[in-house]
């Protein structure tokens, strides 16, 4: 009987600190070096696909639908001792890096689409764009609620501050990112339409131009006609 209630004790504890701030951060890291293989391994494909864009850019908004839950979890979470709080702030700041690196991707693919200027793959783009925006906001919060954790057990100011600023320059250099590859994105879309208006201006000139020859001709075929019907084209 003894036995049975220590075993129902492991268990019970392990289901209530399943989720513990550590953890998740373990896990979101760990979904994010995912997202980066995944992008890596098909980048060339990223690259010319439409569908295959369209589907990297359904994981990353999953991701951050993750996160939101993630969020939701640490809300109410402290730690136990300072090694989780130096652990979660180690995984902190890996985390806030990865968002650079998956900001790095999009990027790359934005100066990449000259093959790819239809309107879907540059949706792809766009939406992958500001959904890494919100994943940057994301972290933003998380740290703040970290790092507000860390202080209350007394975590060193030094770490506390080193964690702070390498966050703030991840979450910078991660938007600057993002916007440039909505940028880009946008100037290809603007860049495009305009080909495209000039093209079909082109062809409407063009075709204008064939309508007024082809009535110019025909106009002479039927002078000509009238003229040889009437005797006054000279036959030789």
């Amino acid at each position: 009987m003894k036995t049975k209630f220590i075993g129902i004790s492991l268990l019970l504890s392990s289901l209530l600190f399943a989720d513990t701030t550590t953890d998740i951060l373990s896990t979101a890291l760990s979904d994010a070096y995912d997202i980066h293989d995944y992008s890596k391994n098909k980048m060339e494909t990223l690259a010319n696909s439409d569908a295959a864009m369209a589907e990297y850019a359904q994981k990353v908004e999953s991701y951050e639908a993750k996160m939101q839950e993630y969020l939701t979890k640490i809300e109410n979470e402290t730690f136990t001792t300072k090694e989780d709080a130096q652990k979660a702030l180690d995984e902190l700041n890996e985390l806030s890096s990865q968002m650079v690196v998956l900001a790095k991707n999009v990027a790359y693919l934005a100066s990449h689409q000259a093959d790819n200027v239809n309107e879907s793959y540059n949706n792809s783009i766009e939406l992958t764009s500001k959904t890494i925006l919100r994943l940057s906001d994301d972290i933003g919060v998380m740290a703040d609620r970290i790092l507000l954790m860390a202080k209350e057990i007394g975590i060193m100011a030094d770490r506390i501050l080193e964690t702070q600023e390498i966050q703030s320059k991840n979450l910078a250099a991660t938007q600057q990112l993002a916007q440039y590859a909505m940028t880009l994105t946008n100037g290809q879309v603007n860049a495009t339409r305009e080909s495209m208006r000039k093209q079909n201006s082109m062809t409407t000139n063009n075709m204008n131009q064939m309508s007024k020859t082809a009535t110019s001709i025909n106009t002479m075929q039927v002078q000509n006609t009238q003229q040889f019907q009437q005797g006054s084209i000279s036959m030789h």
